[in-house]
């Protein structure tokens, strides 16, 4: 145990963060184009394409749970962690691939040669179950091994800082590198009218198998790179309860007992419900509100990448000097101003127009802010997991990172698949988007209702966050008095053991 409160070396750190980079992709390409893609490119309706991700929602809620007990509770040489890393990246990358590549014959199975709704829609909802499911076998013990690799609490700020460098930037090269090169340029439509083409289905062949390609390496790099640090973690209890669902629930109700558990899981519900609308609005108004091409949208990942880079490294210093919760708080502020105040000014009638040269630059601007507060926001949430592991380890006397970060990725999961449900109801019911719509083509009614949807009611939920966040007790100084504690107890527990088994020896020698 000495051992993981000593600091990480940085190939350690580096190996770990290296990690979120395949978990990125995975969610760039979901996030950002599936709703666009299999509506726009393929013909699905929006409500059908929400519907199917609620329903993977409801695979996540046995998996993630199931996942972080067993992982938490796993016994092997290589630890509880490990064999799930090893095992995912195969599987993941599979799913991926058949998410955006159906068969041709459900894309002309319907009604003159249109997509079968129903077929496509039963494509969407089994490979998504399956992609989730497999990521879900890394990602929770990635999560988890972030937490228990060190006990340091400023240490453990620069390791997750280190995974969101990496994550983030991944997310913002990736996006560079979709937009302006893969679905680079124009295509022309069956009806002869230029289009991007994010919304021509020929084009994402190469994206997806470049896709599966950097998820497959990262995840196999990261595991191997802290495979050295398996002998240091922590095993499971001997007289742990047997795995089952039910026993699950009961440890995560035990959890949500620890007050700063429930409200930062609660805030972080809300705020990525926020997330989960604004990645399917993004695109159709990034598109269709500003009418941008893909030359120009590219720009958004490069402007990303450095306020990332200097959000998530600056985040620990900003900890440090005025702890996590604030840092959290205000970060989330940003957010919520930044990401809705171009569209809130376009209603009112206030911002450039879609002609002026200030557009793209003003645009840019508002990403980095955004990027950047995410990228200090993310680092603190992971940080304060962290923390509260070790204020749980106190109380109940387990480690139960697994059960702490996937109850924190199911609730992410559900309230993002909820926003992405929400999002294409809307997209169908309220904003009434038509299929093979051309940019510059669309109803002026639709514009207004798509920007007051990516606007202000894309926003609505995070503000619900703030007030949740808020409420979070756990200070740094109370931590450092539980890391003392629970060295005292693990200094104690080590000379019992010393003791009894010195006992058994000489009653044995005696007898």
């Amino acid at each position: 145990m000495s051992a993981t409160q000593s600091r990480l070396p940085l190939p350690t750190k580096l190996a770990y963060g290296i990690g979120a980079v395949g978990e990125q992709v995975f969610f760039g390409m979901f996030n950002t184009f599936i709703t666009i893609y299999y509506n726009q490119a393929l013909g699905l309706s929006n409500s059908l394409i929400g519907v199917a991700i609620m329903i993977a929602l409801l695979g996540d809620a046995v998996s993630d749970p199931a996942v972080g007990m067993i992982s938490d509770r796993w016994r092997s040489r290589i630890g509880r962690r490990h064999p799930f890393l090893f095992a995912a990246p195969i599987p993941v990358v599979v799913a991926v691939y058949l998410v955006f590549m159906p068969p041709d014959s459900l894309l002309t199975g319907g009604d003159n040669g249109e997509p079968s709704q129903i077929a496509l829609f039963a494509w969407l909802c089994i490979w998504t179950i399956l992609a989730r499911l497999f990521l879900t076998l890394y990602t929770i013990p990635h999560f988890a091994l972030g937490g228990e690799l060190t006990k340091d609490a400023n240490d453990r700020s620069r390791l997750f800082s280190i995974n969101s460098v990496f994550g983030y930037m991944t997310g913002a090269l990736f996006a560079f590198t979709a937009w302006g090169y893969f679905l680079g340029g124009e295509t022309i439509n069956t009806n002869g009218d230029a289009i991007p083409r994010h919304l021509d289905a020929d084009a994402y062949g190469p994206l997806v198998l470049t896709a599966c390609g950097i998820i497959l390496s990262t995840i196999v790099i990261s595991a191997w790179g802290t495979y050295n640090r398996i002998p240091m973690l922590s095993a499971p209890p001997a007289n742990q309860s047997k795995i089952s669902l039910k026993n699950y629930y009961h440890d995560l109700l035990n959890a949500a007992e620890n007050r700063n558990y429930l409200f930062l899981i609660a805030g972080f519900f809300f705020f990525m419900m926020s997330v989960g609308l604004n990645e399917v609005f993004a695109v159709f108004v990034n598109t269709y509100v500003w009418e941008l091409g893909t030359e120009d949208i590219k720009w958004f990942g490069l402007a990303a990448m450095p306020a990332i880079v200097v959000g998530a490294l600056i985040a620990p210093a900003m900890m440090r000097r005025f702890d996590r919760r604030p840092v959290l708080l205000w970060s989330i502020i940003a957010v919520v101003i930044a990401v809705q105040t171009p569209l809130n000014l376009r209603l009112l009638g206030l911002f450039v127009t879609n002609e002026s040269p200030l557009l793209l630059p003003l645009l840019m601007l508002q990403m980095a802010v955004v990027a950047g507060s995410i990228a200090i926001a993310a680092v603190s949430v992971l940080s304060m997991l962290g923390d509260i592991s070790d204020q749980i380890e106190l109380e109940k006397g387990l480690r139960q990172e697994g059960l702490i970060y996937s109850a924190r990725a199911f609730f992410a999961k559900a309230s993002n698949s909820a926003g992405h449900f929400i999002a294409g109801v809307m997209l169908d019911l309220f904003i009434r988007m038509p299929f093979n719509a051309v940019p510059g083509k669309v109803d002026e009614d639709v514009i207004f209702r798509l920007a007051l949807a990516g606007g202000p009611i894309m926003a609505f939920g995070a503000l619900f966050a703030i007030p949740l966040y808020a409420r979070y007790r756990l200070t740094r100084s109370e931590h450092n008095k539980i890391i003392k504690q629970l060295s005292h107890k693990k200094k104690h527990q080590g000379e019992d053991h010393q003791e009894t088994h010195g006992l058994e020896s000489k009653l044995q020698t005696e007898s």
